[in-house]
């Protein structure tokens, strides 16, 4: 069967299996099951590439190709029991991931942890590149050894730097077979943009300079564009994204970009019935911050949840303000929000809920099982974050039928959310609303959520409408299937320009002419 290679190489991506740890937070030989993706270099990025790789395909062998972390700092990320004497084995391992594929049984698709830079230490994004001609090294001997080096058929790279490594593996079959894999690449966060946003914090020394030089965005952006010229198919996650690429200083060939936006597991997010959410809400069982077991009964009540990570980007500080308001108008409503003890961000949001912390549930670090039981305990769902590259989250909840406020992000971007300022709109056919995070639009946000949490049918209309659109469009399954169209598609191209080079050759050969 032909081979399809994911690059995510700077990413702590999450096998099925893991070990459990001693008191001295060792691993022992006790295997578990660990299902929450934490670590630095964790975001959005890992749990798209991981999402695809788990999806069946019926036409490639997938692995998800990462750099190998020392089991002793990461147990959760790999690492085996016979590997932790004093020399770990300095090897490819090999872990799995199996989800359930509907009709299809069980998918499952490989995760390979690939060793380089002389030890398992965890390396930031930032610093990995001079790692990668190793990884790619250790990785070709592994291929070899298995007999699968002359199936790979498909490349993908993801990140910067999972981009240069597929352009990497690409030219090594390529020397060696004289046939050169499908490169596909997807940026999921483009280096110049992040560089425009981040510009005027620099200059105002918000942002120290040797932070600044570590990014060395000049380099990270001079990688993404040569990515970009090696590809065969460049995916945009949002129309914003197409536009940039097509723009100084990349300049992509057009041509080779198509949208494709990340998608939602329809399995696990999906709306409950009835009496499974009445259950849930009437007595809804969380952990606290300090890990203690809570229990609150949420019937009767209006819930605004928002869930991501723990950082000032996601915006959760500027919608704590909103919600605040919100809350002292109307004692009904219960915010949900994600939060980590100690966090700044955490305790600034703590400050702005002064008064109403009574009606707000800090939650900490949610695996997938438990972020679905809150979309479908809420009323709304509110994606805070400032600039989102894209955001999965709203789809998420969308796909559990819950009505969706999102700002600036490349999700709204792609699916036109309803824009609150509109007074006169009719907003019976929104599956969103946008409404920015941002405090010089926060009126528009308190606009929006009042707005949803006051009018139930308009909610019920609005949900529909966002469940309607996310799953007929944006299921994993249909983004894997959309890509994989594009891969066939190259092919064929491939397979008619060699036919026609063959045609010219005969026509030469024989002194043939039109």
């Amino acid at each position: 069967m032909s081979k399809k290679v994911m690059f995510s190489t700077h990413g702590l991506v999450e096998g099925d299996f893991a070990y459990k740890t001693d008191e001295l937070g060792f691993p022992t030989n006790e295997v578990i099951s660990k299902k929450v993706i934490t670590g630095q270099d964790t975001g959005g990025q890992v749990y798209y590439v991981k999402a695809l790789a788990s999806i069946y395909d019926k036409d490639y062998d997938v692995d998800l190709v990462t750099r190998r972390v020392d089991p002793r700092i990461c147990p959760q990320f790999g690492g085996t029991f016979k590997d932790l004497g004093s020399d770990i084995n300095y090897t490819v391992e090999k872990q799995w991931h199996e989800v359930d594929a509907g009709l299809h049984g069980r998918a499952r698709s490989n995760v390979l942890r690939v060793p380089a830079g002389g030890n398992f230490a965890f390396v930031p994004k930032e610093e990995i590149v001079p790692l990668l001609d190793e990884l790619i090294d250790n990785l070709v001997d592994y291929y070899k050894k298995e007999g699968s080096y002359e199936d790979i058929e498909v490349v993908e790279g993801h990140y910067r730097d999972g981009m240069l490594a597929a352009s990497m593996l690409c030219d090594r079959v390529e020397k060696d077979t004289g046939r050169r894999p499908v490169m596909l690449v997807t940026s999921h966060s483009l280096g110049h943009k992040k560089y425009e946003r981040n510009l005027p914090k620099y200059e105002n020394g918000e942002i120290p300079d040797e932070v600044w030089q570590w990014h060395n965005f000049e380099e990270r952006i001079s990688h993404e564009k040569y990515g970009f010229d090696q590809a065969d198919i460049i995916i945009a996650t949002s129309p914003d994204e197409e536009r940039r690429l097509a723009a100084d200083p990349y300049l992509a060939d057009v041509n080779k970009v198509t949208v494709i936006p990340p998608g939602y597991n329809s399995l696990l997010f999906k709306p409950m019935a009835e009496e499974a959410k009445q259950a849930l809400v009437s007595d809804f069982v969380y952990q606290d911050l300090d890990g203690n077991e809570r229990h609150i009964n949420l019937s009767g009540r209006k819930v605004v949840s928002s869930l991501g990570r723990v950082v000032p980007d996601k915006g959760f500080v500027e919608l704590s303000r909103t919600m605040k308001e919100i809350i002292a108008k109307d004692r009904n409503v219960i915010y949900m929000v994600s939060g980590e003890k100690g966090n700044p961000v955490t305790e600034e949001c703590k400050k702005e809920l002064d008064g109403v912390l009574d009606n707000v549930v800090f939650l900490p670090s949610l695996n997938q099982g438990q972020m679905a039981r809150v979309y479908n305990a809420s009323s709304i769902f509110v994606m805070s974050s400032l600039n989102e590259a894209f955001g999965m989250v709203p789809l998420e909840a969308m796909g559990c039928g819950t009505a969706v406020v999102v700002g600036r992000s490349g999700f709204n971007d792609y699916a036109h959310c309803a824009d609150i300022r509109h007074d006169n709109e009719d907003f019976s056919k929104a599956i969103g609303f946008y409404a920015p995070s941002q405090e010089v639009d926060r009126r528009r946000q308190v606009k929006a959520v009042s707005l949803l949490l006051n009018n139930e049918e308009l909610r019920k209309q609005v949900a529909r409408n966002g469940y309607d659109f996310v799953s007929k469009n944006l299921t994993w399954q249909q983004i894997a299937n959309k890509k994989n169209m594009l891969i066939r598609e190259v092919i064929r191209q491939r397979g008619s320009r060699r036919i026609a080079a063959g045609e010219n050759f005969f026509r030469r050969a024989v002194g043939y002419s039109l």
